[in-house]
């Protein structure tokens, strides 16, 4: 998976810059993923979805949104407000001890050449995250020392038992609530959690404006998995791992709403990822450990993170028939630390 002739991913150091100015520094990789996101839903619906995600936000209690709003004035660039509140990724992640595995699947063409790694300082130490210019939350970060997180897509919660207007339904509940969205929770979280414990506090205890999955991986060793709705949280210690479905806890009395599953075989990969979080002693040398359903055609992404020890192994994957291949070489990041 190291092919010489595919692109390489480029590594941008922010400093204490937004992410806007990652958008500012490859304005053509930000058109490119709003025109894919136009040939997925068609220009008109992008509109429609770019107008409704600009007005929710406008009431909501990010801190990020005048990031979007000067990402969103890139000359020529429609659709920015739809591709940051756009939730409809379908991933697996895996968490043991200090070490993270993940893909993330999206139907959009183009996102393995687009991929950006991302350096970023803090008061509490710097962080990295693998990203795509015009989006300001985060989905996969290190922060070397402290910890790795992922999030993860929810199910559609069922409503109705009819799968189109229960994720109406979703929507609904969605345009009542000011809570901040997942990913930039995830965001704040690199930028001012401390340690694993104010991280999993946050990531926990935090209001949310829709459910969420994250994956949490300390470096001193501890592990979770975190299932979130709006306003309850429940936690499954590593080793660990989760996909785009709740799963049924054995012996769990607790309430728990049924979803319908995301993404390709949810259980699969889900099934999958258990089996590989149980070996993480130690992080793969390579990606040989992706197959299929955990690989599927929607793959875009596959990253393998350990916090202890600061290292970032990542490629991007597009679509290649019935499965998705490497888009880019593969980018090995060591000895990554708190402060550099």
């Amino acid at each position: 998976m190291n092919g010489a002739d595919l692109p390489q991913i480029p590594v941008v150091d922010l400093g204490s810059a937004g992410l806007d100015q990652l958008a500012a520094l490859a304005p053509e990789k930000v058109l490119l993923m709003a025109a894919a996101g136009r040939a997925l839903v068609s220009g008109p619906v992008q509109a429609w979805m770019d107008g409704r995600s600009k007005a929710w936000l406008a009431r909501n209690s990010t801190p990020y949104k005048d990031e979007i709003a000067r990402i969103a004035a890139i000359p020529g660039l429609s659709g920015a407000y739809a591709l940051n509140l756009s939730t409809e990724w379908a991933c697996s992640s895996m968490v043991h001890g200090s070490r993270l595995m993940r893909t993330l699947d999206w139907p959009l063409h183009g996102m393995g050449v687009a991929l950006t790694i991302t350096r970023h300082d803090a008061v509490v130490g710097a962080w990295w995250q693998a990203t795509w210019p015009g989006f300001v939350g985060v989905l996969t970060g290190l922060a070397p020392g402290r910890f790795a997180a992922s999030y993860n897509q929810p199910p559609i919660r069922l409503a109705t038992g009819i799968k189109p207007l229960d994720w109406v339904v979703e929507r609904f509940r969605v345009d009542r609530r000011t809570a901040i969205p997942p990913t930039h929770l995830l965001r704040h979280v690199f930028e001012k959690a401390q340690d694993f414990d104010e991280a999993q506090r946050l990531l926990r205890d935090t209001e949310l404006s829709m459910p969420a999955l994250f994956s949490l991986a300390g470096a001193d060793g501890r592990a979770v998995v975190i299932e979130r709705l709006e306003s309850r949280a429940r936690l499954r210690t590593g080793p660990t791992a989760i996909s785009n479905h709740w799963p049924v806890l054995p012996g769990s009395t607790e309430p728990w709403p049924r979803g319908w599953l995301r993404g390709v075989d949810s259980g699969g990969r889900f099934r999958d990822a258990c089996l590989w979080a149980g070996g993480l002693s130690e992080l793969p040398g390579d990606f040989t450990w992706l197959e299929y359903p955990i690989l599927n055609k929607f793959s875009r992404l596959a990253c393998m993170l350990d916090c202890a020890a600061g290292t970032i192994m990542v490629v991007g994957l597009e679509r290649a028939g019935k499965i998705a291949r490497p888009d880019t070489q593969v980018l090995r990041l060591e000895g990554l630390k708190p402060r550099t």
